[in-house]
């Protein structure tokens, strides 16, 4: 046979019967597992502990309670992680704390270092430079905090040193000490993290498009200031109505600094007022600092009118307003009176307020309509701030009628809400607003009078007797306008807001009433005021239930102060009076996130909640509980 040739095939083999194995046991003895962690009990009595599988040994057969903390071992990971969460804390608060005392905010720069004077805790430098990140406390508050997160979601929270912070995902932490870069200092993006696009952004569409460009150097782009234009003309300006909404945006859209009716210096303001409603990081000057909203566009504003020599002087009364608004949803009273002093004054000096045959001038059908606008908004914010603030504001009647503000009114809609959920467009109502408005001015006037008499030493009996007229005019007003059904069925928040200033010209109304030396008689003007405010509270309710707590008009602010200082003593009267302090508290609270003013003021009623029942130890322990009442 050739070498060549195929070898002989042998025919496959067929497939025996199955085998079966049987298990293979193993010879040798396991061994004890031994325990990493003993618990509390044992480790005092420095004892061998059985391990954490139920009640130990020792804890059974001496029926104690058998408790393990694997945080008291700092061998362990979370305790890794827990210096980590520390180190990071108090670094963020390090850099807040720098930032602050660097700006060139002098007050803000005396706040702080008087609290730091004075020892003051994390939490309330914490909440002085507007670090809401982290809540401090003491370490029994932290341990309960610690227990009550677990048990409610299964998500244990740090306890790092004075703070509280629920763990970060294990991606995003070192887990051993290895991970923690001592010695190498940490890459700093190329591209800061404030200079990113959002999901949100990108499909957000402004009501709005305007041009950034001549109008503000703070930035060049058209989306960010479209976006808060919009946000002005929806949660504020029909609140307020300082300018014609018409004609600025027309003016805006041109880009001609020659403009009457828009100048840089009324853009900045504007812009600076628009941002304490945006969540958008771009508006923060200081990162990680919420109250830092709109500072960058509002120091421009101030720069401008430290420069400013043109002959704009109703764009520059405007942006005066908004100045002033910005000074007092910050907290400083005092700043925010001296802007309105200066409106004032330029208002009477371009003749807002002079008879009509001062003026020789042909003025356009167009300018009357926005000076009569600018008139009436400087009277209206001189009349409530002089009562809120108990200042002596003589200014006269603007001589031109509020109805020749104009009758053009334009849609409503909730925007940035109306992005993610249809909404059906609304009149916005901006004549009927502003005519209710000055009605309510007219009559602060004569309650101011009423104050100016008790100061001369008017008795009670005889300021008694006057506040009837006001009284009576203010219940007239209140009938009316929609009651709070109408409202209901077809609200928009400056309708709410209208009914809500009504209301609370009642309260200031009967606080001036209030005589110490007269038990009876402060009895009688806390009911008052009481019956009010829990009206006050069913329209925010009405606000809450169909836009939510996200955008609040920044007018509500000093309703819900008011509103928190009348109802905070009188909790023990009745279940309605709770649950309006309750809805006052949730407002205060979303406010406190965007306003300082409201922030001080919730933070000292934050400090006695227990103390004021369990709706409110409800509203402030669990925020996203009462979110979900939102529509």
């Amino acid at each position: 046979m050739s070498s060549h040739e195929n070898p002989k095939q042998f025919p496959a083999l067929a497939p025996g019967p199955r085998r079966m194995f049987a298990p293979q046991m193993s010879t040798a003895v396991s061994r004890p597992k031994k325990n990493s962690t003993a618990c509390l009990a044992c480790k005092a009595a420095k004892r061998k502990c059985s391990g954490p599988d139920g009640p130990c040994k020792a804890c059974r057969s001496a029926n104690t309670e058998c408790h393990f903390d694997p945080s008291r071992d700092l061998r362990r990971k979370v305790a890794v992680k827990r210096t980590i969460q520390e180190l990071t804390t108090h670094k963020d608060l390090l850099e807040s704390l720098l930032s602050t005392l660097a700006s060139d905010d002098q007050l803000q720069f005396d706040k702080v270092l008087n609290l730091i004077r004075k020892k003051a805790t994390f939490q309330d430098l914490a909440h002085a430079i507007g670090r809401p990140a982290t809540t401090f406390g003491d370490a029994e508050e932290l341990s309960n905090a610690n227990t009550w997160a677990l048990l409610d979601n299964g998500e244990p929270i740090e306890t790092v040193g004075n703070g509280v912070r629920r763990l970060s995902s294990p991606g995003t932490i070192a887990s051993s000490p290895e991970e923690i870069p001592y010695m190498k200092p940490p890459q700093r993006p190329t591209v800061s993290p404030y200079a990113r696009v959002t999901l949100e952004s990108l499909c957000d569409m402004p009501l709005f498009k305007v041009p950034a460009n001549p109008w503000t150097k703070v930035t060049d782009n058209d989306y960010l200031v479209s976006h808060l234009v919009s946000l002005y003309f929806t949660w504020d300006h029909p609140c307020s109505q300082f300018l014609d909404q018409g004609i600025f945006l027309e003016h805006m859209k041109l880009g001609d600094q020659r403009s009457e009716f828009c100048t840089p210096l009324l853009v900045n303001s504007l812009l600076s007022m628009a941002s304490a409603y945006s969540d958008s990081p771009d508006v923060l000057s200081t990162p990680e600092n919420l109250f830092s909203r709109g500072h960058n566009f509002f120091h421009e504003a101030q720069r401008l009118w430290e420069v400013e020599d043109d002959d704009h002087d109703l764009p520059n009364i405007q942006a005066l307003l908004m100045m002033c608004c910005v000074f007092k949803c910050q907290g400083r009273a005092r700043k925010s009176w001296m802007m309105l002093s200066q409106a004032v004054q330029l208002a009477r000096d371009i003749g807002l307020y002079d008879a009509p045959s001062v003026s020789n001038k042909k003025i356009l059908p167009e300018m009357e309509r926005v000076r009569t606008i600018t008139a009436w908004a400087v009277f209206n914010m001189s009349t409530q701030m002089s009562i809120e603030l108990q200042k002596i504001a003589p200014l006269a009647y603007p001589t031109s009628d509020v109805k020749l503000c104009g009758n053009e009114d334009f849609d409503w809609t909730p925007y940035p809400r109306s992005n993610s959920i249809t909404y059906d467009k609304k009149p916005a109502l901006l004549p009927e607003v502003r005519e209710g408005l000055a009605e309510v001015a007219r009559i602060l006037v004569d309650i101011q009078k009423l104050v100016s008499e008790k100061t001369k030493g008017a008795t009670f009996e005889d300021l008694w007797s006057k506040a009837h007229g006001p009284f009576n005019r203010l219940k007239d007003w209140l009938q009316r306008w929609p009651g709070v059904p109408e409202i209901q069925r077809n609200s928009v928040p400056q309708v709410l807001l209208l009914r809500i200033k009504c209301l609370q010209a009642i309260i200031y109304l009967f606080e001036m009433l209030k005589d110490p030396h007269e038990p009876r008689l402060v009895r009688q003007a806390r009911l008052y005021q009481v019956k009010f405010v829990e009206e006050m509270a069913h329209c925010l309710c009405i606000h809450r239930q169909s836009y939510g707590l996200k955008h609040i008009p920044s007018q509500i602010v000093d309703a819900i102060q008011t509103g928190l200082r009348i109802l905070a003593y009188q909790l023990e009267e009745s279940d309605q009076s709770r649950q309006a302090f309750a809805e006052l508290c949730r407002f205060g609270i979303a406010l406190s996130r965007r306003f300082k003013q409201t922030a001080d003021a919730v933070h000292e009623v934050g400090k006695n909640a227990l103390h004021l029942g369990p709706e409110v130890v409800a509203v402030f322990d669990d925020p996203e509980q009462w979110r979900g009442l939102e529509p």
